[in-house]
C-alpha cells in the first residue's frame, strides 16, 4: 500500500464542471477589455436602498441576493477561466467536503503566462473589492465600513459534497458573499440540492443554531448571495449536492472590517475551542514519540485497523505528510471485514429510519429530536 495521500489536487475541469458549446463560443467572443464586468445598475442608489430593505427584513438574519451580478458574456468568460486554468484541492473534514482553490488574492503573484489566462477573473476580483462596490455592499447590509482586504477562492461541490452549519466568524470578517457560476444553460433546481441554507438561533440557547433552516437560496447562475457575519448568529450551511452531473461552481469570499466583531465568545469556532480546552483538561498529554504502542496495543488495533498502518515505516510517512500539509487522510484505514460489518449495520439503520438510497433525510434526522429518537441514541 502506498503512502496515504492527505489531499488530492486537480484541475476544476476534472470535477465534471462543463462549458456547453454555446457558452464556450460566447466566452471566446467576449473580451475582458470590453468594459466593466459587474452590473452598474446594482450601484444605483434606488437599487442599493431596495437591497438594504431586503436585508433589514430578511430572516433569520440580514441577507440578500444580487441578481444579474455581471455581464452574462463576461461572467461566462470568468467561469471558463476558472474551469480551464485553475487547479483545486479536494478537502474533507467533519465540517465540509469540497474542491477548493487557493486564495484568489494571490493571482498577482503568478507569472505573466499564467496571469494572461485569467484576465476576466482578475478584473472581477478587482471590481468586487473596488471602493465603489464595497461602499454599496456596506450600505446594502448596514454592516459599517469595509476595508480593501481581498479574501476569496473558487469552490466546486460535486455530488455528495456539502458544508455543515457554522457562523463564518474568523478574524475581521464582516460580510460573507457567494457568487454562483453554475452551468448557465442548464438552470439549477431544488432537486439538484446544494442550496445555501440559513439557520435561526434557538430562542433559549444563545449561539446554538436550530436543526432546520428558515431560508434557502439556490445557487443560480450569475447571482451573488451575501449576509452579515455575526458571532453566534449568522449560521448557514451548503446543502448536500444531489445532482450527478451538475457541479456547483462558485466563488466564496468575505469583506473585512478594521476590527474583530464584539461577542466573539458566541462564535461557533470560539465555542469549539472552549469545548476542546475543557475536554483536553481531562486527559494526560503524551509527548509525541516518547510512548510507542506496545505489542498488546498493536494486537488490539490489529482487530480493526489495516495492518499497513501498524508498521513504523507507515507512521513515518504519515507524520511527514501531516507536517507538510497540516492534515492527513488515511485511506482504507479500517480492515475490509470491519468496514463490511459497519456498512451493513448502517444500511440496516437507514432502512429502519427511512433514509438513504436516494431519500433526502429530514433536517432533524439523527438528532434525537424526531419522532422515535435518532441515530445517536
Amino acid at each position: 500500500m502506498d503512502e496515504p495521500p492527505a489531499k488530492r489536487s486537480r484541475g476544476l475541469g476534472a470535477s465534471r464542471a462543463k462549458v456547453a458549446p454555446d457558452a464556450a463560443a460566447a466566452a471566446a467572443e467576449a473580451s475582458p477589455s470590453a468594459g466593466p464586468i459587474l452590473n452598474p445598475a446594482l450601484l444605483d442608489p434606488a437599487a442599493v436602498a431596495a437591497k438594504r430593505a431586503e436585508c433589514d427584513t430578511a430572516q433569520p438574519y440580514p441577507s440578500c441576493v444580487l441578481h444579474t451580478l455581471g455581464d452574462d458574456a463576461q461572467m461566462r468568460v470568468v467561469r471558463s477561466e476558472i474551469v480551464d486554468n485553475i487547479r483545486a484541492t479536494f478537502k474533507e473534514t467533519d465540517l465540509f467536503k469540497v474542491l477548493q482553490t487557493g486564495d484568489l488574492k494571490n493571482m498577482d503573484d503568478l507569472d505573466a503566462e499564467q496571469l494572461a489566462k485569467l484576465p476576466a477573473l482578475r478584473t472581477l476580483r478587482d471590481e468586487l473589492y473596488s471602493p465603489g462596490f464595497r461602499q454599496a455592499v456596506s450600505e446594502m447590509t448596514g454592516c459599517g465600513a469595509l476595508t480593501d482586504k481581498t479574501d476569496m477562492s473558487a469552490n466546486v461541490y460535486s455530488q455528495g459534497h456539502h458544508l455543515l452549519c457554522h457562523d463564518d466568524v474568523i478574524g475581521t470578517r464582516r460580510v460573507s458573499f457567494i457568487i454562483y457560476l453554475t452551468e448557465p444553460d442548464e438552470p439549477w433546481t431544488a432537486e439538484d440540492g446544494g442550496a445555501l441554507e440559513l439557520y435561526p438561533v434557538l430562542p433559549d440557547k444563545p449561539g446554538v443554531p436550530d436543526t432546520t433552516p428558515t431560508a434557502a437560496h439556490l445557487p443560480l447562475w450569475n447571482t451573488m448571495a451575501m449576509f452579515t457575519v455575526v458571532p453566534g448568529q449568522s449560521f448557514h450551511a451548503v446543502q448536500e449536492v444531489f445532482s450527478e452531473d451538475k457541479p456547483r461552481l462558485s466563488i466564496q469570499g468575505w469583506y473585512h472590517a478594521d476590527e474583530e466583531p464584539s461577542h466573539k465568545e458566541l462564535a461557533s469556532l470560539s465555542q469549539l475551542k472552549s469545548l476542546r480546552e475543557a475536554v483536553g483538561a481531562e486527559f494526560t498529554r503524551v509527548t509525541a514519540g516518547k510512548v510507542p504502542p506496545s505489542e498488546e496495543d498493536l494486537q488490539l488495533l490489529a482487530k480493526w485497523v489495516n495492518p499497513t498502518y501498524l508498521k513504523p515505516e507507515t507512521w513515518a510517512k504519515v507524520a511527514a505528510t501531516f507536517r507538510e500539509e497540516n492534515s492527513v487522510q488515511l485511506q482504507d484505514f479500517l480492515r475490509d471485514d470491519v468496514v463490511s460489518g459497519v456498512l451493513k449495520a448502517c444500511e440496516a439503520a437507514d432502512v429502519a429510519a427511512e433514509v438513504g438510497r436516494g431519500k433526502v433525510p429530514k433536517y432533524d434526522a439523527g438528532s434525537g429530536a424526531e419522532e422515535g429518537g435518532g441515530a445517536w441514541e
